[in-house]
């Protein structure tokens, strides 16, 4: 009798498991776009850009960072200029060094510079036009360098 029950718990208990991991990969928590995490570097550039491991992960994503950051912003967001200041510099470090970046369609620029160029033409500043410009200049030097 005893056996029975212990028996029944050890199937109960496998089915339990078995049930939620298959839940488990139904619903994977996983941040494909790296949305959370440039949100968070969004939200402070310097520390970002100023802590090893989330530089690295930065230096390593490429395009994107632009992929992730249109996910974050409508576009009214995308031109406001305490944003574009934010972000200008993340940018920057996604090509930082091309060769790292982890997926290969992300070692092309097309999604940044295509956000950098409407970026370009719609802000009224002055001063951003010139970052943004250095900006594309930059990531231009960068993919030839590769």
């Amino acid at each position: 009798m005893i056996m029975r029950i212990l028996i029944l718990i050890c199937c109960l208990l496998l089915t339990v498991s078995f049930a939620y991991a298959q839940n488990k990969t139904e619903e994977p928590d996983k941040d494909t776009y790296s949305v959370r995490f440039m949100r968070d570097a969004v939200k402070n550039p310097d520390f970002a850009l100023g802590v090893s491991f989330t530089e690295k992960r930065i230096n390593r994503m490429g395009d994107g960072v632009s992929i992730a950051l249109l996910k974050i912003y409508d576009i009214d967001e995308l031109k406001n200029p305490k944003y574009i200041k934010a972000y200008l510099p993340l940018i920057e470090a996604a090509f930082v060094a091309p060769r790292i970046i982890t997926i290969a369609e992300d070692k092309n620029p097309k999604v940044t510079m295509f956000l950098l160029k409407v970026l370009q033409r719609d802000v009224m500043d002055e001063g951003l036009k010139v970052k943004i410009s250095d900006t594309i200049k930059y990531i231009e030097k960068q993919i030839v360098k590769e």
